[in-house]
């Protein structure tokens, strides 16, 4: 052999050495050596299972911490998807790579056993609730308690999957509650494990990767008519006769005119302040923040203000009230009254259809938008708030007058002696 030959030979022997030291580097950082350079660090196990669908499950350890606080360390198992889909494991690796990044990261981070019912009521509900509005609280504390805890209640939250949360919509659906009513309900799975998310509880939302199928929409109930207005507001008896006709007349919603106080009209300007929301009893701030406004009204519905203010009512009494000054129950109102009086004249009739029935009126004596959504105190998107800056004061006077016109008529608004009150001209 030539002296440049037994070189090569040695350089190629040194080489040897030299990858086989690296390797063994390698494998003690890889498979837990006394030098491992990061504990925890792990490539899992994937392996094929099934005979005749064969599927890639995968396999890890994961550190959870239980109840009273201690972290232990427990073997996990995910199903990646049938070998169809991933022809190979090196497919197959790759679908679980962002779980073994988040596991090998360098920073472990252990994942809480608690379930969901225990933390949507020992830290959910008693700290989020209380900063919600009354009527809030009420219907997400009905959502969890008839719909969430008996579906979710003993799954740990870190098990509850986007799978799992699509087939709960997909179910509430099949069962018949509506489509907004299921909506709610993902709003409030997305609301509670978001603060499980944002508490350290889980890693990830799983609520904001669920879908709602497409809203198929029934035969809307359209708006009263103005001379249904007129036919219902008839049938009714005093108070109810004067606060339906007041909601048809100012579109508010029905918790701002039972909470409305007489220190908030303002009878000769023709106008009210609206500065609060009653529900089941309970006084709160208006519903948003541009639902606290001011709102005129026309000279019918002045003289109602009026008929309705007894002598000595202060600026704190409510202008409709019990015996004992207290709230008025809406539900009560239009179970007892309401619907029984609409349902005699062939009408379906409930608070929020005169809200909708002033709204439609208003578009019909050609109010513009940007008036509308002033007068019923609407949050707009943000491209009709940056259009529609300001609502001229003077086009909502005339389109409340143009309402009245429309729902009692031109003989109302042309009477000028006022020898009769609102109460006598409805009858």
């Amino acid at each position: 052999m030539g002296e440049a030959a037994h070189n090569l030979l040695g350089e190629c022997l040194d080489m040897g050495d030299t990858l086989r030291s690296d390797t063994g580097k390698t494998g003690r950082a890889i498979y837990g050596g006394k030098k491992m350079a990061r504990r925890g660090f792990q490539q899992g196990s994937l392996l094929q299972r099934g005979s005749r669908k064969k599927v890639w499950f995968f396999r890890w350890w994961e550190d959870v911490v239980e109840k009273d606080g201690a972290v232990r360390r427990v073997r996990r198992g995910e199903t990646i998807g049938p070998v169809a889909q991933f022809p190979s494991r090196r497919a197959a690796m790759q679908a679980v790579s962002t779980r073994l990044a988040g596991i090998n990261e360098g920073t472990p981070r252990a994942h809480s056993v608690r379930v969901f019912r225990e933390f949507a009521v020992e830290d959910w509900s008693p700290v989020v609730l209380p900063t919600l509005k009354y009527a809030t609280q009420k219907h997400y504390t009905y959502m969890l308690n008839v719909h969430l805890i008996p579906a979710l209640g003993a799954r740990q939250l870190r098990e509850i999957t986007r799978e799992e949360l699509q087939g709960f919509i997909n179910r509430k659906l099949a069962s018949g509650l509506s489509w907004k009513t299921v909506k709610h309900l993902r709003g409030g799975l997305t609301r509670v494990l978001g603060s499980a998310e944002e508490w350290g509880y889980i890693q990830h939302n799983p609520a904001l990767k669920t879908r709602l199928p497409r809203r198929t929409y029934d035969v809307p109930r359209s708006a009263l008519a103005p001379e249904q207005v007129r036919n219902l507001v008839a049938a009714l008896d005093e108070p109810v006769r004067s606060l339906a006709l007041l909601l048809a007349l100012t579109g508010l919603r029905v918790g701002e005119l039972l909470a409305l106080r007489w220190g908030n009209v303002d009878v000769k300007a023709q106008a009210l302040r609206v500065s609060e929301t009653v529900y089941e009893g309970h006084f709160d701030k208006p519903k948003t923040k541009r639902s606290a406004r001011i709102v005129p009204f026309g000279t019918q519905a002045a003289e109602i203000f009026a008929a309705l203010r007894s002598r000595g009512a202060g600026p704190d009494a409510l202008v409709f009230a019990s015996k004992e000054g207290t709230p008025l129950d809406r539900r009560n109102l239009l179970k007892r009254y309401v619907k029984p009086a609409a349902k005699k004249i062939g009408l379906y009739a409930n608070w929020h259809l005169l809200r909708h029935s002033y709204a439609t009126m208003l578009d019909g004596v050609g109010t513009p938008l940007g008036t509308i959504q002033s007068l019923l105190g609407h949050s707009t998107p943000e491209i009709t708030r940056e259009i529609y800056l300001h609502a001229i004061p003077a086009e909502q006077r005339r389109a409340a007058e143009s309402v009245e016109r429309l729902v009692l008529g031109l003989n109302w608004t042309q009477a000028a002696n006022g020898e009769t009150s609102a109460s006598e001209r409805i009858n």
